[in-house]
Order: structure tokens, then C-alpha cells, then sequence
């Protein structure tokens, strides 16, 4: 892996004021953008966000040895700061922007010499980077993946806390990506990372589309829905090609962007349908979108079918166990419209019960406990609340939100057609197992493939997969 160490070389591409020191011939010993970690000689970039603003640490990385800052103009915590003569101080609009063309030229330009297909959508991200990635490996090419479920480098899984990770991660997994001989790279592209400039800079081969709905609406997320919209639609302003959903919502507008960028714009054609492990018309959708993609790259339909007929996405409608007398099957599903699709999938197989043992992520907006409680009230004949990725609330208090709404359907501690609390999540999903009857289906909802859960801010290792294979060979 190259790295680039020249102050001058890895601050251009974007505008900026040195207001104290001299860059001139001036080198750095690594790029930081966590304080704790800054050494000597670093250029650390600091970045205000919705939690943490890293200008309140400048007199820690002084301390540390930096060499170099950026800051951010006008931050009220470095206003009235006197800066030592030797430290070099560069201040710019937007350091997040500043961050991502600083991280793609450290990293000397890696994303430039790999093919990146980025899919944006409020549904179906995952699953269909999971199918692209298949079709392109069907195809001949070595592929990188950037995503919900991690970081995929060869045979290297690297676990992430955000569906697309901070710019210089991202950089830094594209220059190892070329150490591998990885031509192709395939990553989600969160709302969140294109509203804050984590992706800027990078030149996508091809922009897809899944859809968009009403979602990440709420404190720390987005503000409103135009928000949410505007934030999306920033991909097409840094792609090639575009392969959208034709059923998508505000289409028009994506038009419109396609071609204000001059973006070659695919939609997805004919509904067909495909032979996959997953079930499901939401995902032979998403299989359609990739099929898109597909033939827009000029992959024949062979490769395509057989690529998508071995797809299978972790933690997506996995079926993780079953035997003569029940199923269990884990999904994502954490708020009101993908639970409505994957429950609805699960009644298609006329199992004689649907058990859905879920709880949901706390402080996130109270309308996905809402729309949680009224779906599983509707859909699951028998329910097991529980905890998900509580936070800093307490498990009880976000399973008596969702109460609200799914009371009008179930009664609470009715064992035949009602719903239990067990906040427990692991005593959960155990008792929907040891209770089990003949021709079940459990659902356990709302984690997939998350192998950590976070309670009172700790993260404990909690795969669903693996507890309820551990509570089954027990049993």
C-alpha cells in the first residue's frame, strides 16, 4: 500500500486558507482524524458531528505532536485559540469534504484504478450489493464489498459500525483492495454518507437505485424527508452510469439529475422472475435491479441467473434452522415497511403459525415501535417482545412504545394468539423454540447479520444466528 506524505499533495483538490505555519516541503507521518490516536508529525483533520465536535481537542493534539490541522472555518472552539508558530493550521468550509479528498489522495488515488458500484436506496441495499457482487464474480472479476455486513477484502472480513464507513476507511480499504488485484469494488452508499461528504471524491462506474420511502427521519438522522430525498439523490452527481428501479418513487426527478449530470440512465425493464435461496417478491425485485445491472454491463443471461440462483445474503431471510416440526428464520427487518414485506413472505408458505420474536433500537424515532407494533399485531399469530439494540434506554420502556399500538391487536400473556415480554433477548428466543408447535415459523427480527448488540453504551457479542443454533443443540 502507497502512501502519500506530502502536505501539499494530499490538501489539494479542495479550498482552503493556511492560516498559521508554512506547508511548503512540508511532509506528515500519518493522516488522524480520532484525537486519541494522533502521534507525532500527524496531520489530524478535526470534524464536528451531531455528537462530537473534535475542535474541543486541539490543545490534546498539540500535546500529542501534530504537525498539521485542519479546521474548520468559523468553529466557535478554535475562534479565539492561539496556535504555536510551528503548527501548520489549514481551515476550510467543510472538513468532512476536506477529509474525504485528503484520505482518497493520502491512499495515492487507490479508488481511481478500481471500478466502484454504488447502490443507494431505502430498501434492498444490501441484499442486492450481495447479488451485483455475485454477477460480477460470475463474470470473471476479483470483487471488494463495502457494506451493512462489514468490509470484504478477499478471504478478510473487517466488521463496521456505519452501513458506508468514514472516508478514510473507505480509502484505506480500496488501496488494500488493490494489493489483492480487486477490480471491482461493490458498496452501499448510505443517505447519511452522502449528506455528509463521505463519499466525495470518489467516481462511481455505475450509480443503482433501489427505491425510497419515508425512513432515517428522526434525531441524529435526517431532519424531514426532503432531506432524506436531496441527500440520496447527490449520488447521481458522481456517477457514470445510473440503473434504477423504474417502480421508484420520484422518478422524475432522478430523470431529471441523470441527466442535468450527463449520467447514462438504465431502468430496470420486465419483471422476471428468478429461481433464488431467498424468498420473497421484494427480493425477486431486487434480483430484477441486479439482472439490470447486469445487462447494462453485457453480462449474458446464463451468467446472470446462475450468478443470482447462489446469492445468499446473511441474515436476510436466512433460513438458520429446520427440521419436520419448525423453521426459524432471522431477518433485518427494524421498522414497519420491511417487516411488512418479510412477514408477508413468511404467510405465502402457509406455515400454521407466524412467531415473531423482535424488539426494536432505542434512541432512534418512536414511529418504527409504532409501525413495529401494528404490523406484527397483524401479521404474527403469536409474539415474544424483546430487547434490540436498546442504547441508553431501557429495554422496558421502548417495549411499552411498541405496546401501544400492538395491544390493539394481541393480548398481553395470552400463550395461544397473544404476545409475552421476555427483555432478555437470548430467554427470547429460547422460549419461542422450547414452546414451539408443530409447523412454525419463528421470525427473529430486527438484528440479521449484527453480530454485537449495544446496551447501556457496550457492545456485547449477540449473532442471532448463533444463539438460536447454541439454544437448539442444547435443547
Amino acid at each position: 500500500m502507497k502512501l502519500i506524505h506530502s502536505l501539499e499533495k494530499i490538501i489539494s483538490g479542495f479550498d482552503y486558507k493556511v492560516i498559521n505555519g508554512e506547508i511548503k516541503d512540508k511532509e506528515i507521518n500519518n493522516l488522524v482524524y480520532d484525537s486519541r490516536l494522533v502521534k507525532k508529525d500527524d496531520l489530524f483533520v478535526c470534524l464536528n458531528g451531531s455528537r462530537f465536535d473534535s475542535h474541543t481537542k486541539i490543545e490534546e493534539v498539540i500535546n500529542s505532536g501534530a504537525k498539521a490541522i485542519v479546521v474548520e472555518e468559523g468553529n466557535n472552539n478554535i475562534s479565539n485559540y492561539k496556535f504555536p508558530d510551528d503548527i501548520i493550521v489549514i481551515s476550510t468550509k467543510n472538513s468532512r469534504h476536506a477529509l474525504s479528498l485528503i484520505s482518497k489522495h493520502y491512499f495515492d488515488d487507490a479508488s481511481e484504478r478500481l471500478k466502484i458500484v454504488a447502490i443507494t436506496g431505502t430498501k434492498g441495499k444490501t441484499t442486492t450489493t450481495f447479488m451485483i457482487k455475485s454477477i460480477l464474480e460470475e463474470s470473471g472479476h476479483k470483487v471488494g464489498m463495502i457494506g451493512t455486513i462489514g468490509i470484504f477484502i478477499g478471504d478478510e472480513h473487517i466488521i463496521t459500525d456505519n452501513t458506508t464507513p468514514e472516508s478514510f476507511i473507505l480509502h484505506e480499504s480500496f488501496a488494500k483492495m488493490l494489493d489483492v488485484n480487486i477490480d471491482y469494488v461493490v458498496m452501499e452508499a448510505s443517505s447519511q454518507s452522502l449528506k455528509y461528504n463521505r463519499v466525495d471524491g470518489i467516481n462511481f462506474e455505475y450509480a443503482v437505485w433501489t427505491n425510497i420511502a419515508s425512513e432515517h427521519i428522526g434525531e441524529n438522522e435526517h431532519t424531514d424527508f426532503d432531506d432524506y430525498l436531496n441527500s440520496k439523490l447527490k449520488i447521481f452527481s458522481k456517477c457514470k452510469n445510473a440503473v434504477v428501479n423504474s417502480d421508484t418513487d420520484y422518478l422524475d426527478r432522478i430523470k431529471d439529475e441523470c441527466k442535468k449530470n450527463n449520467v447514462k440512465l438504465y431502468l430496470k425493464g420486465e419483471t422476471r422472475k428468478f429461481k433464488l435461496m431467498m424468498p420473497g417478491s421484494y427480493n425477486n425485485d431486487n434480483a430484477n435491479l441486479a439482472y439490470t445491472f447486469g445487462k447494462a454491463l453485457g453480462v449474458g443471461d446464463e451468467v446472470i441467473c446462475r450468478a443470482l440462483e447462489k446469492t445468499i445474503v446473511p441474515g436476510r431471510c436466512e433460513l438458520v434452522y429446520k427440521d419436520d416440526d419448525f423453521k426459524v428464520i432471522v431477518d433485518f427487518s427494524y421498522e414497519n415497511n420491511g417487516a411488512l414485506k418479510f412477514l408477508n413472505t413468511i404467510r405465502e408458505e402457509n406455515p400454521k403459525r407466524v412467531v415473531a420474536v423482535f424488539g426494536c433500537g432505542g434512541n432512534r424515532s418512536k414511529d418504527r415501535r409504532y409501525g413495529m407494533g401494528e404490523v406484527t399485531g397483524k401479521l404474527a399469530d403469536f409474539i415474544v417482545l424483546t430487547a434490540d439494540n436498546s442504547r441508553f434506554e431501557k429495554t422496558i420502556d421502548i417495549i411499552a412504545d411498541i405496546e401501544t399500538t400492538l395491544s390493539e391487536y394481541k393480548k398481553k400473556d395470552d400463550l395461544e394468539s397473544g404476545y409475552i415480554i421476555r427483555e432478555d433477548r437470548r430467554e427470547a428466543i429460547e422460549y419461542a423454540i422450547k414452546h414451539h408447535k408443530k409447523g412454525d415459523v419463528i421470525c427473529v427480527m430486527g438484528k440479521g447479520h449484527e453480530p454485537l448488540m449495544e446496551m447501556n453504551g457496550e457492545k456485547i457479542r449477540f449473532l442471532d444466528r448463533e444463539v438460536i443454533l447454541d439454544i437448539i443443540d442444547k435443547l
